[in-house]
């Protein structure tokens, strides 16, 4: 039996989950964003333990690999490289508005999946999901949230439907969840800068004046 640990932390609302891909299992959310840092580690041993297994049995760890909070992907991703470095494992990364976009939609129907991006912006992105594949049909990507959607789509999917048990779920499947051939090195994709980065870079850019 292969489980894999999985955690998506790009939102308001991180989920951990444990399972296989042909049984995701459930979601397990942090009460708060807030408490990340200190919750995952107790959360992730409760799930191992909760199947008589350590972090050596996995198969490997899933990650949301962004677009999605600044904080919240480097709390998740530096708990799993730690985790993944300890234990030997590999590390799979996928979209975090794929997941989403999995948790939402049945099979054969185009979903939408949008982030609040702040200053105006979301993160999009397109997916139509068939039995043991994915297509593809807008990649995440940072737009303006009056800014048209290209094609139609049947379901739209939020932060809400952001899901770690979805992630296990695309183990496996193409243009799924990847093995991240360097995990020391690798850095998730988190959309745009920090916010605080944005503020030092303005204030910056008005210091140096016209």
């Amino acid at each position: 039996m292969k489980l894999y640990l999985a955690l998506d932390t790009a939102t308001a609302r991180p989920t951990l989950a444990l399972g296989t891909p042909a049984e995701p299992g459930t979601d397990l959310a942090v009460a708060s964003r807030h408490e990340l840092s200190r919750e995952i580690e107790r959360v992730a041993a409760g799930l191992l333990a909760g199947r008589g297994v350590s972090p050596r049995d996995l198969a490997g760890v899933v990650v949301a690999d962004g677009p999605g909070s600044f904080t919240g992907l480097r709390i998740g991703i530096a708990f799993a490289k730690g985790l993944c470095r300890a234990a030997r494992l590999p590390l799979l990364a996928a979209p975090s508005l794929q997941g989403a976009a999995r948790a939402a939609a049945p099979d054969g129907v185009a979903v939408l999946a949008e982030y609040e991006a702040l200053r105006g912006d979301v993160f999009r992105a397109v997916y139509r999901f068939h039995a043991g594949a994915v297509d593809v049909l807008l990649a995440p990507e940072l737009t303006d949230s009056q800014a048209p959607v290209p094609g139609e789509v049947a379901v739209r999917a939020g932060e809400s439907s952001a899901s770690a048990a979805a992630l296990i779920g695309l183990v496996g499947i193409p243009d799924g969840a990847a093995q991240v051939p360097d995990p020391a090195s690798w850095e998730p994709a988190y959309g745009r800068r920090a916010e605080a980065e944005a503020r030092r870079l303005a204030r910056e850019d008005r210091a140096r004046g016209p």
